[in-house]
């Protein structure tokens, strides 16, 4: 079957588009004739008319991406139910019928929101640096000179935590969406599988997980990493994880670790059909 993974070009073309929206700043900074000049043509490039308007359009282009690329991975997991399988044209008749839905709506706003944060949180940054800069006694013209390496290190940062976690969150949320409007309540928690996967991810990996019963991956594993609360794969910050949607028992591997009331337990399918019917 097509990996539920996105592909990261997504992500690197998010990240992109808002690095490019942020370097049409860079004519107006270097203007700046002292450090707070530098906190304020941001903020005023926060309220204009046109970037709020850009925001929403990057926003809806990344949602509509990840949006196609999970409907793409639906329809292989159709043909792979059989076409004769009652899943199959479940399946089809909701990709026909409700191609978005509300949730898509949702995080279109959800990520404009947090590209619009994205200016007022440079300058909150900014002013953080010259507050501390200032009460180090450096003058008003060394800190100036130092804004503008400053001003892309931060925005950068940002930008990248921006891209990495929404376009995440965004695949989870519309998956969950998708998933439940078909009756398809399990999910298998995936991770990217390589060496920076956090030790409470890793031990998520390959778990059936519930979408009404969302784990604490950090509480699960005790005192290795600070508690987040209960969320679903690639629901919180830098998660690069997925859910995989059990679309039909028989494309699992019984025996299988299973998150229920609080805990993992191993489980073969006829345990694991008990809970989850």
């Amino acid at each position: 079957m097509k990996s539920w993974q996105l592909p990261n070009r997504i992500e690197r073309q998010y990240a992109r588009a808002m690095k490019n929206m942020m370097r049409q700043l860079d004519a107006r900074l270097a203007k700046a004739r002292n450090p707070q000049d530098y906190v304020r043509i941001l903020k005023r490039f926060a309220e204009q008319p046109q970037f709020l308007k850009y925001c929403e359009s990057l926003a809806m282009h990344m949602t509509t991406q990840v949006s196609s690329g999970i409907s793409a991975t639906w329809r292989d997991a159709a043909r792979q139910a059989g076409r004769g399988n009652e899943m199959y044209q479940a399946i089809m008749k909701e990709l026909k019928n409700n191609p978005h839905g509300d949730a898509f709506i949702n995080m279109v706003y959800d990520n404009a929101r947090h590209i619009k944060g994205l200016a007022y949180g440079v300058a909150d940054e900014l002013n953080d640096y010259i507050m501390d800069e200032t009460l180090k006694g450096r003058r008003a013209g060394d800190i100036a000179a130092d804004l503008k390496e400053q001003y892309k290190y931060i925005s950068d940062k940002q930008i990248n935590l921006i891209a990495r976690t929404e376009v995440a969150k965004t695949q989870s949320a519309l998956t969950q969406a998708r998933a439940e409007s078909l009756g398809i309540n399990w999910y298998v928690w995936r991770t990217s599988g390589d060496s920076r996967v956090r030790t409470s991810h890793a031990h998520m990996r390959m778990v059936l997980v519930s979408w009404g019963d969302p784990p604490s991956p950090e509480a699960l594993v005790p005192g290795k990493e600070k508690p987040y609360g209960n969320y679903h794969a690639g629901n919180t910050f830098n998660c690069r994880c997925y859910p995989e949607p059990v679309v039909s028992l028989n494309f699992l591997n019984f025996p299988m670790e299973v998150y229920h009331g609080g805990s993992i337990t191993r489980m073969t399918r006829a345990q694991f059909e008990k809970i989850a019917a």
